[in-house]
This record gives C-alpha cells, sequence and structure tokens, in this order.
C-alpha cells in the first residue's frame, strides 16, 4: 500500500508548477512510498501539460482532469482516488524544503499512533532555517486545546492526515470559495484525532496578489463573505455534532480562536461595497449565525478599540459606507502595500 498521498488543486498554475513538483522529488522519499495526485481543475494555461510531462516521467504521478469545480471540489477529487494511507495537501504555487516530509514524516509513519501530524510553515520570503527534527507535542486535539488553549486551526496544508480517519469520520471539503480550509482542519480537530505535532518547518508559503486569500474585487468579495459566514456556520454545527458544546472549557477555546479570526470576513465585507439593501440582509445574517456583535480577543486598548470600530461600522449603514469607502480606495490601494512591504523586510 502507497504511504502517502499527495494532492495539488492544480487551476492556472503553470508559472510556479515545476517548482512545486520538483521540491516534491527532493523530499528524501522512495518512489514507491507516496503518489502524487495531481487534479487539473480546468486550467486554461500549460499547467495540463506539465502536469501530463510529471506524469510521464514518474510513475507515482497521477493526473485528473476536470471542468473547473474550484479548489474544494479539486481537492474532494483527489481524496476520493487517493491509494495512501495518509494524505497530504499542497497548493502547487507553494513548495516544500529538501528532505521536508522525510525528517517530519516517515520516521513517524510506521507507527500507529497518531491520526493527524503536525509541521510548519513559513513565507517563502522568510530566511530558510535548518529543519529541526523533534516531536513539539503527542496527545489529541482536545487534550491540545485544553492544555495550550490554541483553539482551532486556519490551514489544511501543515497537517498529513489518516485517510481512514477522514473516510471514518465522513470529513472532506465543502465547495465554498474561502474558508473551507479552516473548515476542513478544524473539522478534523472536533473530531478528536490522536495528535502528533513536530517542530520540523517545511512547508514554504507563496504570497501571490491574485490569489484568493489577496483578491479584492469587489464580486468577488461579495463571494467570500456568503461563502464564509456558511463555513463560520458550519464550525458550530460541527461543534454541536462532536459534542463540544457540552465541555465549556474547549468550547470556550474553540470560539475565542474563530473570533480571533473574523478580521479577514470583516474586511471582505468592506470590500464589497454593499448597498442599504444587501447591508441589512448581511448584517441579520450576521446576528442570526451569532458572528455579530464582534468581542475583543484580547483586553488590550488596541483590540478593544478595533472591536469598537467593528461593530459600530456593523450596525450603522452610515457608518459601514465610510469605512468602506476609507478601506477601498486609502487603506487598500496604499496603506497595505506598503504594510506588505514592511512584512517581507
Amino acid at each position: 500500500m502507497v504511504l502517502l498521498s499527495l494532492i495539488l488543486p492544480v487551476y492556472n498554475m503553470a508559472e510556479y508548477l515545476a517548482k512545486c513538483l520538483d521540491s516534491v522529488l527532493r523530499q528524501g522519499l522512495r518512489e514507491e512510498e507516496y503518489e502524487v495526485v495531481l487534479v487539473n481543475d480546468g486550467s486554461t494555461d500549460d499547467s495540463q501539460a506539465i502536469c501530463e510531462r510529471y506524469v510521464g516521467e514518474h510513475a507515482n504521478f497521477r493526473l485528473i482532469n476536470q471542468e473547473n469545480q474550484g479548489v474544494a471540489a479539486a481537492r474532494n477529487k483527489g481524496i476520493d482516488n487517493a491509494q495512501g494511507k495518509f494524505i497530504g495537501f499542497i497548493d502547487p504555487d507553494d513548495y516544500l524544503l529538501d528532505n521536508g516530509l522525510s525528517i517530519a514524516f516517515r520516521k513517524y509513519a510506521d507507527n500507529d499512533d497518531f491520526d493527524l501530524l503536525h509541521f510548519y510553515s513559513s513565507y517563502d520570503f522568510w530566511d530558510v532555517k535548518p529543519i529541526v527534527d523533534e516531536v513539539e507535542y503527542r496527545g489529541t486535539t482536545y487534550d491540545l486545546m485544553l492544555a495550550n488553549g490554541c483553539g482551532l486551526p486556519s490551514f489544511c496544508w501543515i497537517y498529513i492526515y489518516r485517510k481512514e480517519f477522514l473516510d471514518r469520520h465522513n470529513i472532506c471539503f465543502k465547495r465554498y470559495r474561502v474558508g473551507e480550509d479552516q473548515l476542513f482542519v478544524s473539522t478534523v480537530f472536533l473530531a478528536n484525532p490522536r495528535y502528533l505535532s513536530v517542530k520540523a518547518d517545511i512547508y514554504r508559503y507563496v504570497v501571490r496578489e491574485s490569489s484568493a486569500s489577496t483578491n479584492r474585487r469587489i464580486e468577488h468579495a461579495r463571494r467570500c463573505v456568503e461563502d464564509y459566514l456558511n463555513s463560520y456556520n458550519d464550525l458550530f454545527v460541527a461543534m454541536e455534532h462532536f459534542g463540544v458544546t457540552k465541555n465549556k472549557p474547549l468550547y470556550d477555546a474553540c470560539v475565542l480562536s474563530v473570533d480571533s479570526k473574523k478580521t479577514f470576513g470583516y474586511s471582505r465585507m468592506l470590500t464589497a461595497a454593499y448597498s442599504y439593501g444587501e447591508f441589512r440582509r448581511i448584517r441579520k445574517w450576521c446576528r442570526a449565525i451569532g458572528f455579530t456583535p464582534y468581542r475583543a480577543h484580547s483586553t488590550s486598548f488596541k483590540a478593544k478599540l478595533i472591536c469598537y470600530i467593528e461593530n459600530a461600522t456593523s450596525d450603522s449603514y452610515l457608518l459601514y459606507k465610510i469605512a468602506s469607502f476609507l478601506f477601498n480606495y486609502v487603506i487598500t490601494p496604499y496603506v497595505m502595500p506598503r504594510l506588505r512591504v514592511s512584512f517581507k523586510r
């Protein structure tokens, strides 16, 4: 049996794809130990041709072509067709450090004592540091959240999942444009898997201006808000399903972590530049699912001030329009580019 299936959802990634796939080939794993499942999601550039070249050169590479359905559907297709005992995800514009998986995963893979393995990631513009070969935590995700107060995670690609665990709990990606990865990995956490965390920092995350997380077009933002609110509500449905709501300390840790990530949804609401009627619809929806009122995630003055602004601009259409204008015509074009440059330094 194949030990690890690496699933790559591919859509118009010709510029980055070869670098990603070459990094996979340098993981120090034997060809028979892993497979690469490439799901071409209706690409219109040279991505399919690049995939076909690698499939032709490497017996453990497989290509599945489908009409464009989005990253969630592509990942699900990969899960359905994966033959590995474990599953991992790589976005094709990102890449792995050399021998990362042999250090972070292979040495533990023969042990039947974890369902979810965690490693670390860094932005690709950060300095590369030596990969630390050390276990950081063993236990369950419930133990982890209660002991460290870490709450629910956001990114699906810094984990390796036991496929039998996903199948047993019927965990897959909801077909949302945003929030689907957070919902997926958070649902895994809520199912309380046996958890192993290693200190190895092996995944390099590439920030692109055209990616779903940075796209600021109004039409895109409005679709994102819809999906984000749906995924937020789905998280609480999952908490109820797995009985987390009956464990107050655990539930509080989950809610606190979810509350701390609302800025993404709020910023998309500002980008959306809603009419009065749409603003009222979104406001009603947010209140109905408990997305608002916003709660400060710390006792600092800054956190309280941000929370006050978020609530004021979510309640009053006049204040919302002012905030939306400033965000779209001042902060996004002038402030955020400088922050990105500063951050990269």
